[in-house]
């Protein structure tokens, strides 16, 4: 794939993490109180949908469509302003800033929508330390509190808690990349955008389709760090170290 074929988008995300991490911790078996009322709400005003490499081969595979169709039609690419990674968001249609897979209030992909969407209300953090994640329940302006279940009943539809094992990989390849791009970064004067460029086809283009994504995401993270890695061995001078 050439790289020229795509360009980063340039994107300030406002982060709500340190808001969330006040809200109560749920495991997955405790409850919380949330009745889906399929009104469209969540669909709308949403700028903030971002897509790990699993999230958009799954959706490629339920629209037997390429990723780069994907790519080229729902979404967009960025480099995060604090982890320097690129980062795949959907692009949301300018009317009411509405996700581009809804279809009169319905998810086109539902039985394979993304991690976040299929998530909501709920918002998942993970314990890095421990290896695995924590739940908290957003504040939500759709919806109703009659309906009571645990979390792990809310995810039953989905394929989310038996792939928690390739979100924790994503979450530690991520941290280590970022770790070594910021450091990077700080010391060399790098295009950082043909790097972005780079990375994003390593991680979120390499697959086949029709093969199990695990062993092609796990040998896509380490490329990914083996190309950083030589990347931090360039001298100021542009030789090696």
């Amino acid at each position: 794939m050439n790289q020229d074929t795509f360009q980063p988008i340039k994107f300030n995300q406002k982060s709500h993490a340190e808001k969330l991490l006040d809200l109560p911790k749920l495991g997955k078996d405790d409850t919380f109180n949330f009745g889906c009322k399929q009104c469209g709400q969540c669909c709308r005003n949403r700028e903030d949908i971002l897509l790990n490499p699993l999230d958009l081969f799954k959706i490629a595979r339920h629209l037997n469509k390429s990723i780069k169709d994907i790519m080229d039609e729902y979404c967009e690419f960025y480099e995060g302003s604090v982890s320097r990674i690129p980062i795949v968001r959907i692009k949301p249609r300018e009317y009411r800033q509405t996700c581009p897979f809804s279809d009169k209030g319905r998810c086109i992909i539902h039985a394979q929508k993304p991690a976040v969407c299929a998530l909501f209300p709920l918002s998942r953090i993970s314990n890095v330390q421990e290896n695995n994640f924590y739940y908290v329940v957003q504040p939500a302006t759709c919806g109703n509190m009659n309906q009571t279940q645990t979390v792990r009943q809310w995810l039953d539809e989905f394929t989310i808690l038996d792939e928690e094992d390739i979100t924790i990989l994503w979450h530690q390849k991520s941290m280590e990349l970022s770790n070594i791009l910021r450091e990077l970064y700080s010391t060399h004067n790098f295009n950082t955008e043909d790097i972005t460029i780079i990375l994003f086809l390593t991680l979120y283009f390499k697959y086949d389709l029709e093969q199990d994504f695990r062993p092609q995401f796990s040998a896509n993270c380490e490329e990914a760090l083996e190309i950083a890695g030589k990347l931090s061995s360039v001298k100021e001078d542009g030789s090696y170290g």
